[in-house]
């Protein structure tokens, strides 16, 4: 299971990628890019506030959004020691992260069954895998409380481990960080 977050330059379509955190649940491993040829100018001004005003924190690797997609593979494959059998959740806040996650990968066959059947990773948000019974709640408060500690909310990093963190309190039965293939 890996815990992912994604900062970009607006609530559009046409917004762009500017960086991404990734955090593994079950160990240390993170890693965290921020994109170097990102089209700056549809920022609005809350990024401007809030997201570029934390660039170059958490020792990032600068990279083009090509270089990033390579990167990200190769990384993938590290985590589950190269065994693509083991199917990877990749678990975000928003349906805007899994958008540009896969706008990272131009040239794979686009929809997320071409995703699960070819990398064997699925994508999910927090929300879906939840119940509704107050669980969803409890995600929130920690995830508030571990940016009340640690600052830099909308840090891409820093947004994967407090979702990380908050996941670790409210973990659900049978939710494993690697699972075998399913038939799909």
């Amino acid at each position: 299971m890996v815990f992912y977050d994604c900062e970009f330059t607006n609530l559009s379509p046409a917004s762009s990628l500017l960086s991404i955190g990734l955090v593994v649940a079950d160990s240390d491993a993170e890693l965290y890019i921020e994109i170097s040829d990102a089209n700056l100018n549809g920022s609005s001004d809350f990024v401007k506030k809030n997201v570029l005003s934390l660039f170059g924190r958490h020792a990032p690797e600068v990279l083009t959004k090509a270089a990033t997609a390579v990167r990200i593979e190769t990384w993938l494959d590290t985590v589950r020691d190269g065994n693509r059998q083991c199917q990877i959740q990749m678990i975000a806040d928003s349906s805007w992260d899994w958008d540009h996650f896969l706008l990272l990968f131009p040239t794979r066959p686009p929809g997320e069954r071409a995703w699960t059947v070819e990398f064997n990773l699925i994508g999910r948000m927090v929300q879906h895998i939840l119940d509704l019974s107050g669980v969803d709640q409890i995600l929130s408060r920690v995830i508030a409380t571990y940016h009340q500690l640690h600052g830099e909310q909308h840090h891409a990093l820093v947004d994967a481990r407090a979702l990380k963190a908050g996941w670790m309190v409210v973990k659900m039965p049978g939710t494993e960080p690697c699972e075998s293939p399913r038939n799909l």
